[in-house]
């Protein structure tokens, strides 16, 4: 029969089991346990280096106040991408936000790698050591009447039923770009015509072209590319 005994102060209580070696802790308000503090701030506060000889289980977040080591190495708490593995590399010391920060390559626990971005998808077969790239084609976005276009956006205007004007975006970056194609054959008879938002101009190869520019090409498309200072334009 396990024996417990009981120390009470001011409302707390500390019991210890003799048969098992536990020891509890109760009051009627929060306990907080200092050790190295008389002023703990937490249910357990701990004023020291504390060492865990075995397994640690934690319910909820861990907060790092400082830094994070394995075996004498430092992991960077705010950075550093593992993938496929934990494994840390001797030679890299600590990982910056970055991926590969230190290495001349990258080493992945997979069969396989994929990365898609604008259009375009990279597979890596590691098993067959092969590699692929698939450009997808974007859709044609269809218009039949004036709109304020969208930058990296491809569209077919159709210009059957009347002329209109389209207006290039105002907000952009040097590179960005609008696509246009003639979806019915037309622009000769009804001409798409394209303004600049602030009287910017367009340049080709014969020279500059002011706002609106005349698309009046049968069957035509053209490729505008805002150079940040001119639309060049690519027929």
């Amino acid at each position: 029969m396990a024996r417990n005994r009981e120390f009470s102060q001011l409302g707390s209580f500390v019991v210890v089991d003799d048969n098992t070696g536990s020891i509890a802790i109760t009051t009627s308000s929060t306990p907080l346990v200092g050790i190295g503090t008389t002023n703990p701030l937490y249910k357990l506060d701990v004023r020291g280096d504390v060492y865990v000889g075995g397994g640690l289980t934690v319910a909820q977040d861990i907060d790092f106040l400082g830094n994070l080591f394995q075996n004498g190495v430092q992991f960077n708490p705010g950075g550093g991408i593992g993938i496929g593995s934990t494994a840390v590399n001797p030679q890299s010391g600590i990982i910056d936000p970055r991926i590969g920060v230190g290495y001349t390559d990258i080493n992945f626990v997979g069969a396989g790698l994929s990365l898609t971005g604008y259009g375009t998808t990279l597979v890596v077969d590691f098993n067959n050591l092969s590699l692929s790239v698939d450009a997808t084609v974007p859709s044609l976005q269809l218009i039949t009447s004036g709109i304020t276009l969208v930058k990296n956006t491809s569209y077919a205007a159709d210009t059957a039923s009347s002329v209109f004007t389209v207006t290039l975006p105002s907000n952009k970056q040097t590179g960005d770009f609008v696509e246009l194609h003639d979806a019915e054959s037309t622009w000769d008879i009804n001409n798409l015509m394209v303004a600049t938002p602030n009287n910017e101009q367009f340049k080709n190869y014969e020279g500059v072209i002011d706002s609106p520019l005349a698309c009046d090409l049968a069957g035509a498309a053209v490729k505008l590319v805002w150079n940040n200072t001119y639309w060049r334009v690519f027929a």
